[in-house]
């Protein structure tokens, strides 16, 4: 009878480390998601990146150097790309779809990760 105490206990250490050591490693992975997505949403309107036009001289392969749309200068799409970035950030995707919506029909390419964006040649919609 003895043996089999022993064994009882042992096992209910070992199940009680066990149960410890996977509380600890849920805390970790709860601190490292919490620490990623607080590094995720960094508020762009507090950001030092700026939005910036790119060429084909820049490796912009589909990239056409041509005028932008009266009223709409380098500094007003650079406005919107910011605007948007900050919109979904707050998780206002109706102004931030908006936007993309302005930027599609000016015919603007951006990449959210390099904060760049190029025109393309003009492509008129069909049935015009």
């Amino acid at each position: 009878t003895d043996t089999m105490g022993n064994t009882t206990r042992n096992t209910d250490e070992k199940r009680k480390a066990y149960k410890k050591a996977k509380k600890q490693r849920r805390k970790l992975r709860q601190a490292e998601v919490k620490e990623s997505n607080n590094t995720r949403t960094e508020d762009p309107s507090t950001s030092k990146k700026k939005w910036r036009r790119v060429t084909a001289e820049d490796g912009a392969k589909k990239a056409v150097d041509r005028p932008l749309e009266a009223g709409y200068g380098v500094d007003a799409i650079n406005d919107l790309l910011k605007r948007r970035s900050i919109a979904k950030a707050e998780k206002n995707y109706g102004v931030s779809d908006e936007i993309t919506k302005t930027l599609v029909r000016l015919q603007i390419v951006y990449d959210d990760e390099r904060w760049e964006w190029h025109t393309r040649a003009w492509k008129h919609p069909k049935g015009m």
